[in-house]
């Protein structure tokens, strides 16, 4: 003991020496900071600095420090404000925070807050408290309270129910608290009013009466329901219409509504109102389900009264009458609903294609009884017919759908169709629809959507042909004023006369009378017409003759215009111009003139010359200005077309004048059958002509024609001094010897016309006389040849 005391003083003694004793050698801030920081970098420690690097702290120490501070802070702290206590920048302490809630169960890290268990225990014990003092709480104002989330907190007191919180949660929210004492007491309240109550109550009255949390009454009422502790039922869910019912209203309010509809099969909706029931319809449904019932909009009926409704329409549709099903159905229905079992009941009638009308929303009528208030009235369509017939009813009658058939067939104007309809019908029987063809240029023809007049020359014309009266109608306003047949008044006056109306409600004869009107309106029209029409046929027929004759001509100057124009296309262009010419002051201007004559002697004005063919053009134009100013202007345009270059203006002008109403002519479309007709009849024409022609010039002129339309399949129309060009066009058209057949010809009638001495004359006329049979014949039986392709 004593070597080892020694030895202990020897020790103090050198420690206290060295404690005396200066150092030798001593390291700088400066070589400190640097061995530190070569240290960092060589990785052999591992070191946090301060928010000012001044100093340094090691993770592990840092992890001291926090735990430190948060049991300092009673078990939370937030971090923003640990960072500012320690020194430490806050993605360390965020970090470090991080890793200790991770590593460690007490500790949690909620909205930049580092908890432990210590505080969670702490603040349940003060929610016990509170909770003990109010009877029930919620996690909204614990939100409020302590700044943390609801859900956190809900499921931190829920961890802690009937452990440190003494208290249960509400089934039905989760997030309320009550204790049981709290619960026993509404309890007991909510039982004893529920069982004092012997009529239906509203749930919100009960709520707000007797100041019952809405959310424990809920639950406390399902509970004794449940339970069998009161004895009722609830209706309307959990809505503000929400309402007790109790088992002894339930019972009589049942038997009473079973009484009801068993004596009436009907129950109304606001009779069940009135005995507490918030949902009408649907009660009903659930009561009787397994009854056929209709749900209307005031209340819902039986089968017994559809029943009653189904025999009152079979009494009509037997009888041919009507009835009122307004005293078969109950009082308490509606307009609305009367109205809708009408429409239901005769859904079924419908389909069986029996007609049953519907006045007064009550009253039926069926159609036979209609059909014979109809027919009372014929006898008074007649007689006032012809005396209006007589009176000039035709005022009021429209020019465009007033015609009369040409075999006396009216089925058409009687038919009460519109003026479109009419026009429709036409172009389908008439097959004019308007469109490009019948000529080179591929114009449109515009076609008159009316029924062809006519055939002429076709053996007796068309059974559906008409022609349009020649008289004039008014019209007032531009309109076409309608025919009336009775008022309203005097149409009641003569059904109130029917002995089957003699006692029905004034309302039925003013809505048949209504229903009649049109009706009687457009029949008496109809009538009427018919009437008109019988009378003016007679006087028309003549004018129906002309007229058809002069469209024909039209029409035959028509096609023929068009396929001379379109012949015209294989010479040159300066030719063409020269033919076009020919053509517009011939055949264009016959046409002009003919329709010029026509409405003259349609309007009876009187004109010195009344030939088609011999009216000049400066007569034609002062005929013009006699027409009325409807048509002057139209036919003025017409004739001045003709001094055009062109065939376009013609075409144009000549259809407006035809479609129009003064005119009234149809223009007929150009087709290949009617181009092949016309090219034959021409052709026959040609040799008819030229078999009978004993001028040689003019055998000449019809033979140079006739080769061209055989070679070339094209109509020809050209004056004599044409002659020339149109044998020079032959010369590569036709086989030589023909060529020459024509030009010696040619150079034999070019001398007779010169007639330079009489010798000559007489010895060219004798070679025309050998030559023109053998011309003749080689035109007559002449056949499409190759072209000559010799010089």
């Amino acid at each position: 003991m004593a070597t080892e005391w020694e030895e202990v003083k020897r020790l103090a003694a050198d420690f206290q020496r060295a404690q005396l004793s200066s150092t030798v050698q001593r390291l700088s801030e400066r070589n400190c900071i640097e061995i530190v920081k070569k240290l960092i970098e060589l990785k052999l420690i591992d070191v946090i600095f301060t928010s000012d690097g001044k100093e340094y702290i090691t993770p592990q120490h840092l992890l001291k420090e926090i735990k430190d501070e948060l049991l300092v802070h009673g078990g939370r702290i937030n971090l923003v404000e640990l960072s500012r206590i320690l020194n430490i920048d806050f993605s360390h302490i965020e970090t470090k925070a991080n890793e200790l809630a991770k590593s460690e169960t007490e500790l949690k890290l909620i909205l930049g807050q580092l908890i432990d268990n210590t505080y969670l225990d702490c603040i349940a014990d003060e929610i016990n408290d509170k909770l003990q003092q109010t009877g029930q709480i919620t996690i909204g104002e614990l939100t409020k309270q302590y700044d943390l989330p609801g859900d956190f907190l809900e499921e931190i007191v829920h961890e802690r129910l009937g452990i440190s919180i003494q208290g249960q949660a509400d089934p039905f929210d989760s997030r309320t608290i009550f204790t049981e004492a709290y619960i026993a007491k509404y309890n007991a309240i909510i039982r004893g009013v529920l069982s004092a109550i012997t009529r239906p109550t509203t749930l919100n009255n009960l709520i707000n009466n007797y100041k019952i949390p809405e959310r424990l009454f809920y639950s406390i009422i399902d509970d004794l329901l449940k339970n069998n502790y009161i004895h009722g039922s609830i209706s309307g869910g959990r809505s503000e219409r929400a309402s007790y019912i109790p088992d002894i209203y339930a019972k009589s309010q049942n038997e009473w509504i079973d009484s009801f509809f068993m004596q009436n099969n009907y129950i109304e909706y606001d009779s069940l109102l009135r005995l507490g029931i918030s949902e009408p319809k649907a009660y009903i449904m659930r009561k009787f389900k397994d009854k056929d019932l209709t749900y209307l909009n005031s209340c819902c009926v039986g089968k017994s009264i559809w029943e009653q409704v189904e025999a009152a329409i079979d009494e009509v549709i037997s009888t041919a009458s009507w009835i009122d099903v307004m005293p078969l159905l109950p009082s308490v229905l509606n307009e609305d609903d009367m109205q809708q079992i009408v429409q239901i009941v005769l859904k079924s009638y419908l389909k069986s294609n029996t007609n049953i009308h519907i006045f007064c929303n009550t009253i039926l009528v069926s159609d036979v009884f209609l059909q014979d208030c109809f027919k009372i009235f014929e006898p008074i369509m007649i007689k006032k017919s012809e005396e209006d017939a007589q009176k000039g009813i035709h005022h009021f009658l429209s020019p465009q759908s007033t015609k009369v058939s040409s075999k006396g067939d009216k089925a058409d104007e009687l038919s009460g169709k519109n003026k479109q309809e009419k026009k429709d019908e036409r172009r389908k029987k008439g097959g004019k629809s308007g469109g490009s063809g019948g000529n080179l240029q591929g114009r449109e023809t515009k076609m008159r959507a009316t029924k062809k007049k006519y055939l002429a020359n076709k053996g007796g014309g068309d059974s559906d042909s008409e022609t349009e009266l020649g008289t004039s109608f008014e019209k007032s306003g531009g309109k076409q004023q309608d025919i009336e047949f009775l008022t309203l008044n005097e149409i009641e006056k003569e059904l109130s006369k029917l002995i089957a109306l003699q006692d029905c409600p004034e309302e039925l004869i003013n809505e048949l009378a209504k229903h009649l009107f049109k009706p009687l309106t457009k029949k008496y029209q109809e009538i009427a017409k018919s009437a008109f029409l019988a009378s003016a046929t007679s006087s028309s027929a003549t004018r129906r003759k002309t007229h058809a004759e002069v469209q024909e001509k039209i029409n035959t100057l028509y096609c023929q215009v068009h396929m001379f124009e379109k012949g015209l296309k294989i010479f040159s262009d300066d030719v063409q111009l020269q033919l076009i010419k020919y053509l517009l002051k011939s055949l264009c201007s016959d046409m002009t003139t003919i329709i010029v004559n026509y409405l003259c002697a349609e309007l009876g004005i009187n004109i010195e010359d009344e030939t088609t063919t011999a009216i000049t053009p400066e007569a034609r134009l002062k005929i013009i200005g006699k027409l009325p100013a409807e048509s002057k202007d139209a036919v003025m345009k017409l004739h001045n077309s003709l001094n055009n270059k062109t065939l376009d203006e013609f075409y144009k002008e000549i259809q407006a004048v035809t479609s129009s109403d003064f005119c009234d002519m149809l223009l007929k479309k150009i087709d290949k059958k009617r181009e092949r007709q016309a090219i034959s009849e021409y052709r026959h024409t040609l040799l008819a002509q030229l078999s009978e022609a004993t001028d040689s010039a003019l055998c000449l002129h019809l033979a140079v024609l006739l080769l061209t339309l055989i070679q070339m399949q094209q109509m020809i129309h050209a004056s004599g001094k044409f002659v020339p060009q149109i044998i020079s066009f032959l010369q590569r058209q036709v086989p030589s010897e023909v060529y020459q057949l024509l030009h010696e010809f040619q150079d034999l009638v070019i001398k007779q016309l010169n007639q330079q001495t009489d010798a000559q004359a007489e010895e060219a006329a004798k070679k025309l006389e050998e030559l023109m049979p053998k011309l003749k014949d080689v035109c007559i039986n002449y056949k499409k040849s190759q072209p000559n392709v010799e010089s």
